[in-house]
């Protein structure tokens, strides 16, 4: 589960690289700082660094509104690495802000500041917070066509769009946010 914020689940890898997660473990630190109440299962780790598997050994791998925030470059990398760890039948879910969408509805939106709330939308920027949370700005954005392209390029060749919590993942109920079906695009790749 990876960029999982504070929704992990149980028996799973729960991965996020917010430095909050870390301080929210010194009582003291926490209620100065007021960060959030990380779950004791979610570790901070960077997962464009590797990740911590033995290859051929994850059943599933899910991304949630994480994978658009690292450069298409890192992506790609983390994609393969992702492939490379999935045991053969394994499934990779993408959750990503669906640009089509967004693009759909500011060109339906009659509003005479559409393209303001557009591009606020969609902000591409990076800010101060980059270095102490690295990867935690929208970097790219996606729709159907590019996440399937990019899926394929790293290897996967069963690549489909789905939808909120239609999905291979038996335990995709617990991990998919209501919050986010809006405003999502899903994708699934198999080994």
């Amino acid at each position: 589960n990876i960029g999982c914020g504070l929704s992990g689940i149980g028996g799973w890898h729960n991965f996020d690289n917010s430095p909050s997660i870390l301080l929210s473990r010194i009582p003291l630190i926490r209620g100065i700082l007021r960060t959030p109440a990380w779950p004791k299962d979610v570790q901070r780790y960077d997962v464009r660094k590797g990740l911590p598997f033995l290859d051929n050994s994850v059943k599933f791998i899910y991304l949630s509104h994480s994978f658009h925030q690292f450069t298409r470059d890192e992506s790609l990398v983390l994609a393969r690495r992702c492939r490379q760890v999935l045991q053969p039948g394994g499934v990779m879910r993408v959750v990503v802000p669906d640009l089509e969408r967004m693009a759909r509805e500011y060109l339906g939106d009659p509003d005479t500041l559409a393209s303001e709330k557009f591009l606020k939308r969609v902000s591409l920027h990076h800010s101060w917070r980059d270095f102490l949370h690295p990867g935690s700005s929208v970097t790219q954005m996606f729709d159907g066509r590019s996440l399937v392209q990019m899926l394929r390029s790293a290897g996967f060749e069963q690549v489909e769009i789905s939808s909120y919590r239609v999905s291979a993942i038996p335990e995709i109920n617990q991990i998919e946010l209501e919050v986010r079906r809006r405003e999502s695009l899903y994708v699934e790749a198999r080994k």
